[in-house]
């Protein structure tokens, strides 16, 4: 269980190139709270590794501008086939966090507009979307939704992160993860779209490496199809 984990915020205990990474990304979320105020920010979590790289920074700053209880508003998109381990990581996060969780089933579009219909006052959503990812490449921090979708600023404080860096940093700060990354997973769809990474197959042929053994990031979603 997640509740009784230890939250560690000192980035001083991780290695010089991951703090100046995380203090930038800390600088992006707080510099987006002073810009919209935090009720009008809404967080997307839907549990993967990138997403918990966020959720942890966002508790960094928050716990440094003493509003570590605020209960932000936290949106999960996810699909109808969760790895039950996933959802289980979620609940749990959202407790540890002390969450306001908003859950939605399907695309990320649709429950954008939900969220602005239900929440008209949301201005920002904070993503953990890094620029290897699909359609990411020219984003910037700080870049609007696209025409024909809900008014927001989408910010991604870890835009810049590499697949090695996330990990890095989820170690030195031992932050909680699924433990679906500890059974070859590194990249997390639903049950019927993601496998293991074949790049993780141990040698015995049966069982596979944590996500952190992979060492060619160009394959971090080799168990996605």
């Amino acid at each position: 269980m997640l509740l009784n984990h230890v939250l560690d915020t000192d980035t001083t205990r991780n290695s010089d190139e991951i703090r100046l990474l995380a203090e930038e990304s800390v600088g992006h979320i707080t510099q987006a709270i002073t810009n919209y105020g935090l009720p009008n920010i809404a967080l997307a979590f839907n549990g993967g590794k990138d997403c918990t790289v966020l959720l942890h920074l966002v508790h960094i700053a928050l716990s440094r501008l003493g509003l570590n209880n605020s209960g932000i508003v936290t949106l999960c998109i996810e699909t109808d086939e969760v790895f039950p381990e996933l959802n289980n990581f979620i609940e749990q996060s959202a407790a540890l966090y002390r969450l306001n969780l908003v859950r939605k089933v399907g695309k990320i579009k649709d429950a954008l507009f939900e969220l602005k219909e239900a929440m008209p006052h949301i201005s920002a959503v904070l993503m953990g979307t890094r620029s290897t990812d699909p359609y990411s490449a020219a984003l910037r921090t700080f870049t609007p939704c696209d025409s024909g979708w809900p008014e927001l600023m989408r910010v991604s404080p870890i835009l810049t992160w590499s697949y090695a860096e996330v990990w890095r940093f989820i170690q030195e700060l031992n932050v909680p993860y699924c433990s679906l990354y500890d059974v070859g997973y590194t990249s997390l769809g639903n049950v019927n779209n993601t496998r293991p990474n074949p790049a993780l197959l141990a040698e015995d042929g049966i069982s596979y490496k944590p996500a952190h053994f992979l060492t060619d990031s160009t394959l971090e979603r080799a168990g996605r199809r």
